[in-house]
């Protein structure tokens, strides 16, 4: 099945021009200075580069595990230890994070993509979350947890500065379009 949202695109920090912000492996903590692992990507809107997710790797010799942090959640700030992505997430939530395979994640139907889009905002949330299942996919893009971040720069994400993860061909679908 081919990616029910075509303009919905996993880029990969290493293929970011680091100017200003070397995203590739930047660390990621949250407000209590715990280590929740590195920037790994991003789930970007492959037409206008607005990011939707940080794809964060929790490193681990024997259980590493890729999940996606709503971008809303994610502050960036720098300190005594470097700059870093500061997230609004204490560790142990780190377990209920559906985990992120990009492969799979390219194949998902509008109703799974749905799914562990709810699951992925309830993971982040301290008080029980619901979201009515006739919700048009697209409102929760609207959802605080996706905020577009003040620290985000678009030029980053613009085609001809993103190495091999560049797409150059428009978009078949996007948010606030009608098919």
């Amino acid at each position: 099945m081919d990616h029910p949202y075509p303009w919905l695109r996993y880029l990969d920090a290493g293929d970011l021009d680091d100017d200003p912000v070397d995203f590739d492996g930047l660390d990621v903590r949250n407000s209590a200075g715990e280590h929740l692992g590195s920037v790994d990507g991003f789930v970007v809107d492959r037409d206008s580069g607005r990011p939707y997710y940080v794809v964060v790797d929790s490193g681990g010799w024997f259980r590493s595990k890729r999940f996606l942090l709503p971008i809303g959640h994610a502050a960036m700030e720098s300190d005594e230890r470097g700059r870093a992505l500061v997230a609004d997430l204490a560790r142990e939530r780190i377990s209920r994070f559906p985990g992120f395979d990009k492969a799979e994640f390219e194949k998902l139907s509008p109703e799974a993509l749905k799914r562990f889009n709810d699951e992925t905002c309830a993971a982040c949330s301290t008080v029980e979350v619901s979201y009515s299942i006739v919700e048009p996919f697209d409102a929760a893009w609207d959802r605080a947890d996706y905020n577009y971040p003040d620290w985000w720069q678009a030029e980053p994400s613009r085609p001809d500065r993103m190495g091999e993860s560049a797409v150059t061909a428009g978009a078949e679908y996007s948010p606030g379009h009608k098919q």
